[in-house]
């Protein structure tokens, strides 16, 4: 119903109104207020970041740029305390699905860019947005770090990335990650194994970056994602703070797809024995840059890696 009402505000040409508010139950103080000034100025963006908008703010923000949903190019909403019920909504946007005023349909197919760091977004909220995926040609960057993304979350994400044009996921960084744990990284490998699905449904690259940061990997969940690797395009891959130990170190740096260029495994309580690994992989891949920052390495291993690799290493 707020999106509905704020999509008519948008179609109407009600430039008297300046703002949307909703009440909140205590005192009558506004649980949020949208300011459509700005959403006015551009139909390329829509960019709520470090405000409270919630649930009910998303919606209201949604409706009111859904006319025009196939021009936009960016959607920033980072730490807004959005949840599922406005990841939905997202979706919802992202699917052209519900406008009483705009072409059925008309999905948001110029979208390049989606960011929802820092919210509330659990796995029903991550489940829609990743089914909206396929349907968004142009989208490349998706983040969602700093969420409460888990299993069956990570499950819908490796389903539909593969069909989609993302080429860099983010659901961590050294701020924090999402508790996706081993088997929901097992279950996020399908969306590297990506390049049959992708080339069906005419895309032009694959997923090539991806951040896991503080998403408790671990080392099945390490040796899981080291199974997928050989076959996936990845450039840049992030597996700092995730516990996954020597086992998993060598696991991934015995399956690195050929054109890697960068490998984060900064602070995994990683010790001499991948230093040597790393020693000899970065030998064999002369492009590679590593970071070993943060982990157990003894001061003669980090000496030899600095003074073999000089800037392709950080220790």
């Amino acid at each position: 119903a707020l999106g509905d009402l704020s999509e008519a505000l948008a179609v109407t040409n009600q430039s008297g109104v300046d703002s949307v508010s909703v009440e909140g139950t205590m005192g009558g103080v506004p649980e949020c207020v949208i300011d459509l000034a700005p959403l006015r100025l551009t139909c390329q963006e829509l960019v709520l970041s470090r405000r409270k908008v919630a649930d009910e703010g998303c919606a209201i923000a949604c409706g009111f740029v859904r006319p025009w949903v196939g021009r936009l190019i960016a959607v920033r909403m980072l730490e807004c305390e959005i949840g599922d019920g406005g990841a939905m909504e997202i979706a919802r946007l992202m699917l052209g699905k519900g406008s009483r005023f705009a072409h059925e349909g008309a999905a948001a197919s110029s979208l390049r860019e989606l960011v929802l760091s820092v919210n509330k977004i659990g796995d029903r909220g991550a489940a829609k947005i990743a089914e909206a995926l396929p349907k968004c040609d142009s989208l490349q960057r998706l983040l969602l770090d700093r969420n409460f993304i888990g299993l069956p979350g990570a499950q819908a994400l490796g389903r539909n990335l593969k069909r989609s044009a993302v080429r860099e996921l983010v659901l961590g960084s050294h701020l924090g990650g999402n508790p996706l744990q081993p088997l929901g990284a097992e279950d996020l490998c399908e969306a590297l194994r990506d390049g049959l699905d992708r080339a069906a449904a005419d895309r032009e690259a694959r997923l090539e970056a991806l951040n896991l940061e503080r998403c408790d990997v671990g080392p099945k969940g390490a040796v899981a994602i080291a199974a997928a690797l050989p076959m996936s395009g990845i450039r840049l891959l992030s597996l700092a703070s995730d516990d996954i130990g020597d086992d998993g170190a060598e696991a991934i740096l015995q399956a690195l797809p050929p054109n890697i260029l960068s490998l984060d495994l900064a602070g995994n309580s990683l010790t001499d024995q991948t230093g040597l690994l790393i020693l000899n992989t970065l030998q064999e891949r002369p492009s590679l840059s590593v970071s070993l920052a943060q982990n157990n390495l003894s001061g003669s291993m980090k000496a030899s890696l600095r003074e073999a690799f000089g800037q392709r290493i950080r220790v």
